[in-house]
């Protein structure tokens, strides 16, 4: 069984009635089948690897950008990565503590939710909305 196979079958775990079935047509649908997986993980690197750091809706959102404009004759290269990335403006820079951690101990840094203007209105979030672009 593959990684990803693996992956699929315990996600959908709760829903099957037979793992030992799921894992048998999953082979088979797998056969003659490749796919090259991209994560928000490696959004989040690139991003780090710039300097730049995403929430996790940022890195979702750039994505499933990539995933609708990619070509597929050529392909995702980590270039297109890091190019949507700095030309989508999101994130903020990241600090020199966090890309000394990235650089030195192979941490990602990852920022919290952004909080929503609907949130700070129902009084659940007193602090103030932080900015996502780049200055």
């Amino acid at each position: 069984m593959t990684n990803l196979t693996s992956e699929i079958i315990e996600t959908l775990r709760p829903a099957l009635r037979s793992i030992t079935q799921a894992e048998r047509l999953l082979n088979r649908f797998w056969a003659d089948r490749i796919a090259l997986m991209w994560t928000t993980g490696d959004l989040h690197r690139a991003a780090n690897e710039n300097k730049t750091v995403l929430t996790d809706e940022q890195a979702r959102q750039l994505l499933h950008n990539l995933n609708d404009n990619y070509n597929a004759q050529y392909g995702l290269r980590w270039s297109d990565l890091t190019e949507t990335i700095q030309q989508s403006g999101l994130g903020r820079d990241i600090k020199r503590s966090e890309l000394h951690r990235f650089i030195h101990r192979d941490v990602l840094v990852i920022d919290p939710p952004q909080r929503t203007i609907r949130s700070r209105l129902a009084g659940t979030n007193p602090k103030p909305l932080r900015s996502t672009r780049k200055t």
